[in-house]
């Protein structure tokens, strides 16, 4: 008896079908499979978007100032710093990487280059706490001096890494709209953030001696008020100015925003409105310094530096999977979806008659 050309497809059509349809059996021992393997978790190289990250935090003495809480204590820069770092570094996805560098004077200096945080996590919060403004080998803090020295290094040796520069934005001695440090590199060739640390209202600065202790604070007759450069060289005829060779245009707007207060530099705050303007001028972005878990957000919700096999934990994807299959495994014994799901929900109710049924 010959087979029509129809059935001949209806047959090809029905072994396909099988074959794209697993029995429940298939679905369920590839249900117990992935199961095993999300319980024992194991790690797969998979080419995802990742950070690097270069933090430069400010040891200048007015970090010393103490106008930060931790738990609700009062306590200084320096260590709100060190707590809110070593915690954004432990929240920060596997992948990331992160180096470390100080800054004081008008220089930064480079601890170390970026690393991988999961695999050097500890390396990295034993280096954040040991940073300590005791380890100054400068007076000033010339910030703006500094943040362009950490540019100038990336620029040349490591451009996917985003500079994160910790600091109050204190420049000491103060600078004048006409005198302050002019960038001379590309605008956006480093991509960064600057974070500001400390509170707008003046505090004073605690004076340190040579073995650690507070001596008292910093008087106004002991520190710098206003900007050397502007405010000439001393001779026999009084404060002549300098020549205005090289120096910038006088912008009232900028003047402004460059919050110095002669007569109180003695006294610190966060100038957030002076860091806010070089942020500006350098394309970063900027943030206030918080708790290291809005602090990590903050930083990888930006632009990615690269792409990059990073090795990632699969539990989730395969317990994910192993439902999937349960759900296609209850799919595929006849029952539509809504019966499906009727029939477990009612699961409970069905236990309690036939435990009814089974004591009558």
């Amino acid at each position: 008896m010959s087979t029509s050309p129809t059935e001949v497809e209806r047959s090809r059509l029905q072994r396909v079908r099988q074959w794209l349809m697993p029995t429940r059996r298939a679905m369920l021992n590839t249900a117990s499979i992935l199961l095993l393997l999300a319980a024992i978790g194991p790690e797969l190289p998979l080419l995802r978007p990742v950070h690097s990250f270069m933090f430069v935090v400010d040891i200048s003495m007015s970090m010393h100032t103490r106008d930060m809480h931790i738990d609700g204590e009062p306590t200084s820069r320096a260590e709100a710093i060190r707590r809110s770092l070593t915690d954004a570094l432990r929240e920060l996805p596997c992948g990331t990487r992160a180096g470390l560098g100080i800054f004081a004077g008008y220089q930064t200096m480079v601890l170390y280059q970026p690393v991988e945080v999961c695999t050097h996590y500890n390396e990295l919060a034993s280096s954040v706490a040991k940073i300590s403004p005791k380890s100054i080998w400068a007076s000033d803090s010339e910030i703006a001096k500094g943040i362009y020295n950490a540019m100038s290094f990336l620029e040349e040796s490591d451009r996917e890494t985003q500079l994160v520069f910790i600091t109050d934005g204190h420049e000491a001695p103060p600078i004048s709209a006409r005198y302050r440090p002019q960038f001379r590199g590309t605008a956006g060739a480093v991509k960064g953030w600057l974070v500001g640390v400390g509170e707008s209202i003046p505090s004073p600065i605690p004076k340190i001696d040579d073995r650690g202790k507070q001596v008292g604070v910093w008087r106004e007759a002991e520190v710098q008020q206003s900007d050397p450069y502007a405010s000439g060289r001393s001779t026999s005829g009084g404060g002549e100015k300098m020549a205005d060779v090289g120096a910038g245009k006088i912008s009232a707007d900028v003047a402004a925003r460059l919050q110095t207060s002669p007569g109180r530099e003695h006294l610190s705050q966060l100038r957030e409105t002076y860091l806010k303007l070089l942020a500006e001028e350098l394309e970063f972005d900027y943030t206030r310094l918080g708790g290291g878990t809005v602090f990590a957000a903050k930083l990888i919700s930006g632009q990615a530096s690269a792409w990059r096999w990073v090795p990632t934990q699969t539990s989730q994807g395969l317990g994910a999977i192993a439902v999937l299959c349960l759900l296609f495994a209850y799919w595929r014994s006849n029952m539509n979806p809504v019966a499906w799901a009727l029939y477990w929900l009612s699961w409970p109710m069905r236990r309690w008659q036939a435990s009814r049924q089974a004591r009558g």
